[in-house]
């Protein structure tokens, strides 16, 4: 009819979609303490009502960011960094590969690396809601491994090690050309990170007959 308004079917979408994006966008600039409604209904160019409508609140919204990919990858995301024969890898091979791939993922993210940054200096409800989605996600991906892990082996401190040493490059790297002599504005630099990987994992699971619980 002439002269009707239509309204596109997917308006509430669009919504939210703006919301979560305004949310990254003030968690990464502004830190946890700062984010309120306020700040990223401004961002997103909409009433603060609308963060309340949709999500419940900014605890709700964050992690809607949270699971929405634009923060954290997927299991899907992850493995598809994987080669094709995930499944013949060893346990070693399995772990080397998580953490390749979280760590090229996160350097696709640099609005991530920025929010990791602000997470080593507060902490709130705001940095759990994120915290619990990266921990969940690892889960899922863990499902997918297979194989006999050695009684000996204190893989979650392993892991642990490791996952603070990818966060901790990945976020030096949006202001530090090198760390250690390894250039993190290069492609080759992070080859040798990914290379140290696999030798620490493949050196960690050699370990028959050394436990790694001993008490120092």
């Amino acid at each position: 009819m002439p002269g009707s308004k239509v309204i596109p079917i997917n308006t509430h979408e669009q919504v939210k979609a703006k919301l979560i994006a305004a949310a990254g966008s003030i968690l990464a600039r502004h830190g946890f303490s700062r984010c309120n409604e306020d700040l990223v209904a401004d961002q997103a160019g909409l009433k603060r009502i609308n963060i309340f409508r949709y999500f419940g609140g900014l605890p709700g919204l964050v992690s809607a960011f949270a699971e929405s990919g634009q923060f954290w990858p997927t299991t899907s995301e992850l493995l598809q960094e994987t080669a094709d024969n995930f499944a013949q890898f060893t346990p070693e091979e399995q772990m080397s590969a998580f953490f390749k791939s979280l760590l090229a993922c996160l350097r696709r993210r640099p609005q991530t690396l920025d929010i990791l940054a602000w997470e080593a200096l507060e902490r709130n409800e705001l940095s759990r809601r994120l915290e619990d989605v990266r921990v969940r996600n690892a889960l899922e991906y863990f499902e997918n491994l297979h194989g006999e892990i050695p009684k000996n082996i204190d893989l979650s401190a392993i892991v642990a090690l490791l996952a603070g040493a990818v966060f901790f490059l990945s976020v030096q790297s949006r202001n530090m050309r090198t760390f250690g002599g390894i250039d993190l504005q290069s492609d080759a630099g992070w080859k040798r990170i990914e290379h140290a990987i696999e030798l620490l994992m493949r050196g960690s699971f050699g370990m028959e007959g050394q436990s790694t619980n001993e008490e120092i």
